[in-house]
């Protein structure tokens, strides 16, 4: 074991997902280190363009959703534990930290403090050259979909319309564009073009129980061959645009469609 490689690696997420990444790589041998660098997603300015928005990604059960999580206890549902908190149960070993923005001085200055050798990101936004290029060997993301045809938001939710019977996932290096950056490794699963039930929570349940699973896992494999200077990457072809996150709207049609395959 002391013949080993050992990298200092940071991982930067913005979600209770990146939990499952962390507790991955941290058990890779060839890892000696693991900060956490936790944020948060930007939100609307104010309460109209909040419910705006809630309105454009989840519809009236949304809206019922969010009026719901503001009555008082014990009338409000129960919150979920807080990010760290999960860190702390799931990856006691990992150092955490939280910034409000990533590309803020304050973290820019931290994450070169921390001098790491290889960076890690999921579930989060996208990420500066400032930030990204900092570590020795770059970053690696992870994505929940097949690059280059389905980059972007929503995992499987555009497979699922266009009716492909498989959904891949991709870990590859972080460059300037969204999920465009050389391949390190990708595989598929697959995708039942008419799940019985709501398609929504049929790919709900597709990424908590196999695409979130395989992927923190693809990611370890990835951070261990980048350890061992065994990493092969494969330049994506350009011309496909990442998909958006998938709104109320499209997410009816997509019932809709599934509702007609279905017969």
């Amino acid at each position: 074991m002391s013949d080993l490689p050992r990298l200092d690696v940071v991982l930067f997420t913005t979600s209770r997902l990146g939990v499952e990444v962390a507790a991955a790589v941290s058990a890779v041998p060839e890892v000696r280190s693991l900060h956490v660098i936790t944020t948060s997603l930007p939100r609307p300015r104010t309460a109209l363009a909040r419910l705006a928005k809630t309105y454009r990604f989840f519809g009236p059960p949304g809206i019922l959703a969010s009026l719901r999580a503001r009555l008082p206890r014990p009338l409000a549902p129960p919150r979920a534990p807080r990010l760290s908190d999960e860190i702390a149960r799931r990856v006691p070993s990992a150092l955490r930290l939280h910034f409000r923005d990533l590309h803020e001085p304050e973290c820019l200055a931290q994450v070169r403090a921390l001098n790491p050798d290889l960076a890690i990101v999921f579930s989060c936004y996208r990420l500066r050259r400032t930030l990204f290029e900092i570590p020795r060997l770059g970053t690696l993301n992870l994505h929940l979909g097949r690059a280059p045809e389905f980059r972007g938001s929503s995992p499987g939710f555009y497979e699922l319309l266009a009716g492909v019977p498989e959904v891949g996932v991709t870990v590859h290096r972080v460059d300037d564009g969204l999920d465009s950056g050389p391949i390190l490794l990708q595989r598929s699963f697959p995708l039942d073009v008419a799940p019985p039930g709501d398609p929504m929570q049929y790919l709900a349940r597709l990424q908590r129980e196999v695409l979130i699973p395989a992927g923190a896992a693809m990611m370890a494999e990835a951070v261990g061959l980048e350890a061992r200077g065994e990493a092969v990457e494969v330049r994506q072809s350009p011309g496909a645009k990442p998909r958006r996150r998938a709104t109320w709207a499209q997410q009816r049609e997509l019932r809709r469609v599934v509702a007609r395959r279905r017969g």
